[in-house]
């Protein structure tokens, strides 16, 4: 039996203001679901899908934003964050033996950790719809009644959580696929394993971080699983028109389409869509550009990939909602 659902890609474009504290971080991303909400049929189940990295300044920002608002770059805030922190860090590279910029983000996780899934969880809640909460930097957090929240795996990984529309958080995916000289070396890579479906009114959904979503392993993992709709959070940290860094007759938009979800999925056994939410604008000196898209197997895989979107984003840079209604 065919049902209509909703495929929604946030392409956001949050300022360093947007995560000075809990309350702006809940307006800038409660904003950004409003939007989302008002552009659809809110009778058919939905899910609102945001990008790669939307809650990575959490880790530091809400802690040290007046110390940090003028900075230019990362390292500048960077230097000035860390002389404040040593203490900190040095107790948490002793408690859980973690070495690095790894034992700077376990000091604050417990509390950015919850900013992001209060704000998430309660969003899910009040629209009723589900949520791919992009991701965030974090250890494995647990939560037991007598012990409260702890860290109990202190790796930290690149991690998306999934929100049910009743606000229970229902899955958490780690990226499997670092991005050498970015991630590899401070942060610790999920397994294979960690890449299970999740059971939804919508259909069977699945989350593949960012550069996951260029591997064929794990696309054909997802769809030996069952998966109908896969989430490709994203943050790309190029220019979408500039030459691709590995082939130069292409540019970095044209390699995206060739090689990225829109084709991934095409004549596979269960895989029906693909939603790729993306990261725009500038923090610090971390600039990111792309084109949040929806996509749809037809059985065709072809170079540019256009004809297997059914919504495209119309700016690289600016805020945009992508929506589209899907038959699964």
């Amino acid at each position: 039996m065919t049902k209509r659902v909703n495929l929604v890609a946030v392409q956001a474009k949050p300022e360093l203001k947007d995560y000075r504290n809990a309350d702006a971080f809940y307006r800038k991303i409660a904003s950004l679901t409003e939007k989302a909400v008002s552009a659809i049929d809110q009778s058919l189940p939905t899910i609102i899908a945001f990008p790669e990295a939307i809650g990575l300044f959490l880790s530091f920002v809400p802690f040290h934003y007046e110390r940090i608002k003028n900075s230019k770059t990362i390292k500048e805030a960077a230097s000035r964050i860390i002389p404040k922190s040593l203490w900190p860090i040095l107790r948490a590279a002793i408690k859980y033996r973690s070495l690095g910029v790894s034992a700077f983000f376990l000091t604050t996780a417990l509390e950015s950790e919850r900013i992001y899934t209060d704000t998430f969880s309660a969003l899910a809640r009040e629209h009723s719809v589900y949520i791919s909460a992009g991701s965030i930097f974090l250890p494995q957090i647990e939560e037991e009644g007598s012990r409260g929240r702890f860290i109990s795996n202190p790796k930290v990984n690149n991690v998306s959580y999934l929100f049910s529309p009743t606000g229970r958080r229902l899955m958490r995916t780690p990226k499997i696929n670092l991005v050498p000289g970015q991630e590899t070396g401070i942060f610790h890579p999920g397994s294979t394993i960690e890449i299970m479906p999740v059971e939804t009114a919508l259909g069977r959904i699945a989350t593949l971080i960012c550069y996951d979503g260029f591997f064929e392993t794990l696309i054909e993992r997802c769809d030996a699983l069952g998966v109908e709709i896969v989430v490709k959070p994203s943050y790309n940290t190029h220019r979408w028109d500039e030459p691709w860094a590995f082939d130069k007759s292409l540019t970095e938009g044209e390699a995206w389409m060739r090689f990225g979800l829109s084709n991934m999925i095409q004549s596979r056994e269960h895989i029906k869509y693909g939603i790729n939410p993306m990261m725009v604008g500038r923090i610090f000196d971390l600039e990111a550009e792309g084109l949040s898209n929806i996509s749809i197997n037809r059985n065709k895989r072809r170079d540019g990939a256009e004809t297997n979107l059914t919504a495209i984003a119309s700016s690289p840079n600016a805020e945009e909602i992508v929506t589209a209604i899907a038959d699964i």
